[in-house]
């Protein structure tokens, strides 16, 4: 099962990628959306332009906070991985 939300890293072009792969496995996806970082646009399928929030809203930093929490997870997590690699050998 999928979460309530989910919420894409990247741009329009993420966002479509991630709608096409979930059509094309037959998912039937939730609410998607996606940030872009370099100018914290938030794009939703079916809109040609993004939302633009405020610098300063508190949806905006929820979305960066879940974004930048998932990039140092993964980092963590691969840096773990690579750890016990090395002891492996």
């Amino acid at each position: 099962t999928f979460p309530d939300i989910l919420l894409i890293d990247g741009g329009k072009g993420q966002l479509n990628a991630a709608m096409t792969a979930m059509r094309e496995l037959g998912v039937e996806p939730p609410f998607t959306i996606s940030l872009a970082k370099r100018e914290e646009e938030v794009f939703v399928p079916g809109e040609s332009e993004p939302r633009r929030l405020s610098r300063h809203s508190y949806g905006l930093r929820l979305l960066q906070y879940v974004r930048d929490e998932s990039h140092r997870f993964a980092q963590h997590y691969h840096h773990l991985l690579r750890k016990k690699s090395h002891f492996d050998e």
